[in-house]
């Protein structure tokens, strides 16, 4: 009894279509995970980038300090200034108003402006609110920093521009 067998030979275009939705499906995976890490990884660059200028601006504020603080006698010298007198207005533009209580100037416009266009370079469509309260009693500022920037990445329209918020206090 002699049998015949049939040997398959080569592969049935079945399998090879199977196999080719199979690779289709992990790519289109990969890519998207791609698309997500990139999202991702932007958002996180303007967060660090918000770090720095909060960073930049309380160095900015302990600077204007010193001379209140080098003063043997602290009643010879004026009190340090306010820094959250300067407000940005929507269009960008920064006005600084006027010290009160005893506070000094020293080079508040100036330091602010530069901040501010800092800000402004580094961060899309950035605001700020800088606002004060009593620190100690030796007449240093508490402030509260709020730095606010558009970041859309992950939204599910062009017009959906959520504000996203890095905070910090600065003694």
């Amino acid at each position: 009894m002699t049998h015949t067998l049939k040997r398959q030979r080569g592969i049935s275009l079945i399998e090879v279509l199977v196999s080719l939705m199979i690779l289709a499906l992990g790519l289109l995976g990969l890519s998207g995970l791609q698309s997500r890490a990139m999202l991702t990884g932007q958002s996180s660059y303007y967060r660090s980038i918000a770090a720095d200028l909060a960073a930049d601006l309380a160095e900015r504020i302990r600077a204007n300090r010193s001379p209140y603080l080098a003063s043997a006698d602290a009643d010879a010298i004026t009190l340090p200034p306010d820094f959250a007198r300067c407000a940005r207005a929507s269009d960008g533009t920064l006005s600084c108003g006027a010290q009160t209580g005893g506070r000094a100037a020293y080079q508040v416009a100036a330091e602010m402006a530069a901040w501010n266009a800092s800000l402004s370079n580094s961060l899309p469509n950035a605001s700020f609110t800088l606002t004060s309260g009593p620190g100690s009693s030796t007449g240093l500022l508490r402030y509260v920093l709020t730095i606010n920037w558009a970041d859309n990445r992950g939204k599910t329209s062009s017009t959906d521009t959520a504000a996203t918020s890095y905070i910090t206090v600065i003694e």
